[in-house]
């Protein structure tokens, strides 16, 4: 008789995600009425699907966590490993944020976003907008999504550069690859930047204003983390015109409060960090849980581990 594993699934999931992964084979999947449920379904054997994190969760049942985000700094990986829960990520799962970074890029640049906004005044204004062709494009951050960035920009008759803490552990198409302090040289040679790094102690703000600077009179999109970016730092470039303008699906604070200037900017493209959800989420974490599911049970390797 096969085993089967117990899979929580936290309440606040994906459109998709609790029907893809019902229908994995040897799994129990339970789904929490409230997020103060979670603690209880965690009492005996099981496994944690989730991107968001309460110490609450930290239950004497609780077996591994599987995180349904790439990133993975919002867990307590010191209090994880000390007690010996596996934490595996989701990278590769959310790749199309590749398309939506490269639609905020189209967006600003060819100036699709005032064609737009002018619809509701009805207001036809022919002009010259900007062209990609040509430039050279800073990709910070080589994982699963800026690999694929690269990979689909690799034919646009563009100059590629890849920012990343490992650059000698890096085995994907770039050729031009820089470790992260280094960040701010590659912008000086560069008029769009692309940013797709994980959150963590030296990611934070690594967009300075001073890599702002560096970049001049050019384009940011992110569509990883916003505290990755200086968010003061962007506003007053972008207020000033220093910076042409910017693609943001994350900001500092989420929801991005009313009253920050990015809503009235515009040089600015905002989505609600959804760059991520697609149709086939459900379907791509559903496999990526399938592959760990065999580790767990001990019949294969890990993928994303990250403890």
């Amino acid at each position: 008789m096969s085993e089967r594993t117990t899979v929580v699934l936290h309440p606040f999931h994906s459109p998709g995600v609790p029907e893809a992964l019902s229908q994995l084979p040897d799994v129990s999947l339970v789904v929490p009425a409230t997020e103060s449920d979670i603690p209880t379904a965690l009492a005996s054997d099981a496994v944690l699907v989730t991107a968001i994190w309460n110490d609450a969760y930290l239950q004497p049942g609780l077996r591994w966590i599987q995180s349904h985000s790439a990133g993975y700094n919002q867990y307590p990986i010191d209090k994880l490993r000390d007690r010996g829960v596996i934490l595996t990520s989701a990278s590769g799962v959310h790749i199309v944020c590749a398309e939506h970074a490269i639609g905020l890029l189209l967006a600003l640049t060819r100036d699709i976003h005032l064609g737009i906004r002018a619809m509701p005044a009805r207001t036809w204004d022919t002009h010259v907008a900007p062209e990609i062709a040509g430039r050279t494009v800073v990709i910070a951050g080589l994982g699963a999504i800026g690999e694929a960035i690269a990979l689909r920009l690799a034919g646009w008759d563009v100059r590629l550069i890849g920012v990343t803490r490992s650059p000698k552990d890096y085995r994907g198409v770039l050729e031009d690859v820089r470790p992260l302090p280094a960040l701010a040289e590659a912008c000086r040679e560069a008029s769009i930047l692309m940013v797709a790094l994980p959150l963590a102690t030296e990611t934070r703000h690594l967009v300075t204003g001073a890599v702002l600077d560096a970049l001049g009179a050019g384009w940011v999109t992110n569509v990883s983390r916003g505290p990755v970016i200086d968010e003061a730092a962007l506003i007053d470039r972008l207020r000033d015109g220093r910076l042409l303008g910017a693609g943001l699906d994350v900001t500092e604070t989420e929801p991005l409060p009313a009253d920050s200037p990015l809503w009235n900017m515009g040089n600015v493209v905002i989505t609600p960090h959804m760059a991520g959800l697609t149709p086939r989420y459900g379907e791509r974490l559903a496999k990526l849980l399938t592959e760990n599911l065999r580790a767990y049970r001990g019949q294969g390797p890990w993928r994303n581990r990250i403890v």
